[in-house]
């Protein structure tokens, strides 16, 4: 008997511990019946709770995504009974078309009741007259592998004082996404109703070929109801969303008649551009010609241009830099471009001839195979020149050009006369030597009355000249250690060893400096003595062509210098620091 009242003792306490837990829970929905891309709103009450209740609401998660979640609690007193309750409200966004339920969910230790809803189909009708809706907009149904895609979002509303704004995510597997600018805000009348229109552009890049899945896209904002609350004075606001269901692109695969050793750019214009610094009137052993090479793209980002090949010329020493990649967008579109410049060493006397560039792109317009060419440039490179003041040397079209005046005169007159007249009257020549005469009687007067005047020397014309001949200037040191890092890269002697001479000129400002020995003494360091030492040796044959030793060498050669250059800014630094901090004489002296 004992036992049994303690077993019916622990089965009371046990139901009242579990009644006093869980609470009575009841689940509503504001409407049964919507539109794909609108939202509904599920109201979860919990009797006699305050607060601090725990819901489970990951069965939701099948077929709705939780847009936002509010509470609210009310409390009342009906004769002298008090009653308390709090609400829930969940804003649910549908994912799917057609009837889904809303399984029943553990809330305060109780489950509600499964509820439906049933989910129509978004038309166009739909659409047009409501406050806030979204479309996506594609230039193509149908692109290339790697073309460009211009893909569009745009918001239309009429709701003024939205907060809050958020879209999703584009995520697209196998793709590069560029958005294009900053989002545009305009106004858009559209069958009546004006608009105030959010746009966002970007550019898609597929990577594979096949089915590219455009997925929803939904928005969510925050808009005020008019009400707030009593004690705080806090406007209540509202959640509003809208939805663009999503679409399929065909991308097609790369033509098969595109050249397979050709990097695959699809485009609606592709263009080759050069210019030089030099206008090859007067190119000697020892000059340096750049030619910049500029493409451009409209339709591709400039990363996706292929790196040009580099010219081997038996003659030329070819020194690269490092390349420009850009990326604008012109009239909503991208225009990528990529420059490339090098530097032309004439190491050799005659005609040097650079070869031309060939790039093969896809028309995306006319869907045709296109080529982008520049034509072969041809130098006439001179001697060393020894003075700076020589004439230009002779263009190729004045080479070639048949020679047409006098010669030609003189070859229809008698091959047998031995003196040919002059074409001129004599009264003409007679004349000219009057005037040349009086001209000179008025200089010679002129000369006496006025005084003498000093004659200042006509300044040369500048001449374009390697660094090892320019003058010293104090930028120009910067300019000669960078084409001596660059002979030094591509080991090549006659031209490191000019590079050395011309970076010692602008270095020690001599200009009376022309040899390695001059210019290794004045470093006052014996590894660099020693190095010159070896390169003026295999340079006139008394020791070995270039090998690793002597490449190890010159790498340590660039590094002494490299050190040496570093202590004299330091030094220098360090002197204009303690002049900033010295304090100005007290008296003008």
């Amino acid at each position: 008997m004992v036992n049994l009242l303690a077993c019916l003792l622990t089965a009371a306490l046990t139901l009242f511990s579990s009644l006093s837990y869980a609470q009575p829970v009841t689940a509503t929905l504001d409407r049964n019946e919507l539109t794909r891309g609108e939202t509904v709103t599920l109201t979860l009450r919990v009797d006699g709770q305050q607060g601090g209740v725990e819901m489970d609401l990951t069965p939701l998660e099948t077929d709705f995504q939780v847009v936002s979640t509010r509470t609210s609690s009310q409390m009342r007193s009906t004769n002298n009974r008090v009653e308390s309750w709090i609400d829930y409200h969940l804003t649910l966004f549908p994912l799917r078309e057609g009837p889904l339920e809303i399984p029943a969910l553990l809330v305060a230790g109780s489950y509600t009741q499964a509820l439906s809803v049933n989910v129509l189909p978004k038309t166009q009708n739909s659409v047009v007259g409501q406050d806030l809706y979204m479309e996506m907009v594609v230039n193509k149904q149908s692109v290339y592998v790697q073309e460009q895609l211009l893909f569009s979002l745009r918001l239309y509303y009429t709701i003024n004082g939205i907060r809050n704004p958020i879209f999703t995510d584009l995520e697209l597997p196998d793709t590069v996404i560029q958005m294009i600018g900053t989002p545009n805000q305009y106004e858009k009348l559209v069958e009546g109703v004006r608009y105030g229109v959010y746009e966002k552009q970007y550019a898609i890049f597929p990577q594979r070929s096949g089915a590219l899945e455009i997925p929803d896209i939904m928005f969510r904002g925050e808009v005020t109801d008019g009400s707030s609350n009593y004690v705080f004075r806090n406007l209540n606001t509202r959640t509003i969303t809208s939805f663009s269901e999503g679409f399929d692109i065909e991308v097609r695969e790369k033509p098969a008649d595109f050249p397979a050793d050709a990097t695959w750019l699809p485009a609606s214009e592709l263009t080759i551009d050069e210019s030089w610094d030099n206008d090859f009137t007067n190119v000697r052993v020892g000059d340096a010609a750049s030619r910049i090479v500029t493409i451009k793209a409209f339709g591709l980002d400039g990363a996706a241009l292929p790196p040009l090949e580099l010219p081997v010329i038996d003659t030329v020493n070819v020194y690269p830099e490092n390349p420009s990649i850009e990326r604008t967008y012109v009239d909503g579109n991208m225009v990528g471009s990529r420059i490339e410049s090098n530097q032309f060493l004439m190491t050799e006397t005659g005609t040097v001839r650079i070869p031309g560039v060939t790039i093969a792109w896809y028309d995306t317009d006319t869907e045709e195979i296109k080529y982008a060419t520049l034509a072969d440039t041809a130098i006439r490179v001179g001697p060393v020149r020894t003075s700076a003041d020589e004439p230009p040397l002779m263009t190729f079209e004045e080479e070639d050009e048949p020679v047409f005046g006098e010669a030609s005169s003189l070859q229809d007159a008698d091959e047998n006369s031995l003196v040919i007249m002059p074409s001129t009257p004599l009264w003409v020549i007679a004349l000219a030597a009057a005037l040349t005469a009086l001209l000179g009687v008025l200089t010679y007067f002129v000369s006496k009355r006025r005084p003498a005047q000093k004659v200042v020397a006509k300044k040369p014309p500048v001449v374009s000249a390697p660094m090892y001949r320019q003058e010293i200037a104090p930028a120009a040191e910067a300019v000669a250690f960078k084409e001596l890092i660059r002979a030094g890269e591509q080991n090549h002697l006659p031209a490191l060893r000019l590079a050395l001479i011309g970076w010692g000129r602008q270095y020690f400002s001599a200009p009376d400096l022309h040899n390695l020995d001059d210019m290794a003494q004045r470093t006052g360091n014996p590894e660099i003595h020693r190095v010159c030492l070896r390169l003026q040796q295999v340079l006139y044959g008394q020791e070995a062509p270039l090998g690793d030793p002597l490449r190890a060498d010159i790498k340590h050669l660039l590094a002494l210098i490299t050190e040496l250059r570093t202590q004299r800014n330091r030094s220098l630094a360090t002197a204009a620091k303690e002049l900033e901090y010295t304090l100005p004489p007290l008296y003008k002296a």
